[in-house]
């Protein structure tokens, strides 16, 4: 992948082609970041692939360190009881018209989709403009002080015979002088984290569209350099210091409630020690069931702590909930291991199955990989 530098006002100049949407509703900014990556697919393929993006899949390590950076003092006003905690989202579509906070405001089918969106980006916990209603000629125009608005766009372009080259720009425009000295501050120490959602948000779109294509394979995905440092991270089925460093990062980032909404902590007595362990999860939603999955296999630390606490344990995600994990029995794992890696990117470079493969192939591995069933200790009385 690779990125373009940020573009001061005084460089911007309007497109004289009209080539582009979303010159048509953010012509002019105070900043942009654009990424590029060539995806191993048509353009059907992957239009698809992005208009079928889960924004709540997008997420690595590296990534959810830097949400959690951003997201840090909204946590903090759930944890200290100033704010209640958001409901979790169990799927955020891009092109769902109903995107929080968004405005859909164009899209040319197979070529590009530009949304946007009104806020104070600046403040510590982002405020929203409310675009209910708003046309998107009306974002266009849109020059209220005190404010920001976000254009960003996807754009689509044949890339040789079979493969094609998806672009990402964010762009971001504030219309008064107090107001741009604001975002200045606050772009100058956001800027890196913007650039890894971005990458985050295109690998994704990449491997989902290669695995819309036919005779796509596992060991295609894996061969991706983010999944080969995911592999690393796990090397021997355990993680070793980065991944400890990560995932005390992202334990800490979880209980206080930040995103990514999935994520839980889960905390459970050593089983040596009996101090309390806390280790980073994500939740698996399945037929209205939560579920937690092992994917190191039953060796894994936490569960043999969860077996020596008789599946008794806390789940962390801005309030604690004590639950009780009752293991799945192996033939019924499968629908539940493929619903896991659709909600866990990061999994999927430690479990052999492609998450679209049939049933069958994941009970084929299901007895290695123990999944626990998430039962409230209050509904289990």
């Amino acid at each position: 992948m690779t990125d373009s530098e940020t573009i001061s006002p005084d460089r911007v100049s309007e497109r004289e082609d009209g080539g582009l949407l979303i010159d048509r509703f953010l012509p002019r900014f105070d900043v942009t970041l654009i990424e590029h990556v060539v995806v191993d697919a048509a353009v059907a393929e992957t239009w698809q692939a992005v208009r079928d993006l889960d924004l709540t899949r997008v997420h690595t390590p590296l990534m959810d360190v830097a949400m959690s950076a951003r997201g840090i003092p909204a946590g903090l006003a759930r944890w200290l009881g100033r704010a209640k905690p958001a409901e979790p989202l169990t799927e955020l579509k891009l092109d769902s018209p109903g995107l929080p906070g968004w405005l859909s405001l164009g899209r040319t089918d197979g070529q590009e989709i530009v949304l946007g969106a009104i806020g104070r980006f600046w403040r510590p916990d982002i405020q929203w403009y409310d675009v209910t209603g708003m046309s998107p000629d009306e974002f266009a125009v849109f020059a209220e002080p005190g404010w920001g608005r976000i254009a960003a766009g996807f754009s689509l372009r044949p890339y040789g015979n079979a493969r094609t080259l998806v672009s990402y720009e964010a762009r971001t425009a504030t219309d008064d002088l107090a107001s741009a000295r604001r975002f200045a501050r606050y772009w100058w120490l956001v800027r890196p984290f913007v650039r890894i959602v971005m990458r985050a948000t295109l690998g994704v779109i990449r491997q989902d569209a290669e695995s819309l294509c036919d005779g796509h394979t596992v060991e295609t995905t894996m061969a991706s350099p983010i999944r080969r440092w995911e592999r690393w991270l796990y090397r021997g089925g355990r993680p070793h210091r980065v991944a400890r460093a990560l995932n005390h990062g992202a334990a800490l980032a979880y209980a206080a409630g930040v995103l990514p909404r999935r994520a839980v902590t889960l905390q459970v007595p050593g089983r040596h020690s009996g101090r309390l362990v806390s280790v980073p999860l994500v939740v698996a939603d399945h037929e209205g069931e939560r579920y937690l999955v092992a994917m190191l296999g039953p060796g894994t630390q936490w569960v043999r702590n969860v077996h020596a606490a008789d599946g008794h344990v806390v789940l962390r995600h801005g309030r604690s909930e004590h639950v009780h994990l009752e293991e799945v029995s192996p033939e019924l794992r499968a629908p539940v291991l493929r619903r896991y890696l659709a909600c866990a990117p990061g999994a999927r470079p430690h479990i052999p199955v492609d998450r679209h493969a049939p049933i069958e192939d994941f009970a084929d591995v299901a007895a290695g990989i123990p999944v626990f069933r998430v039962v409230s200790e209050q509904a289990s009385r």
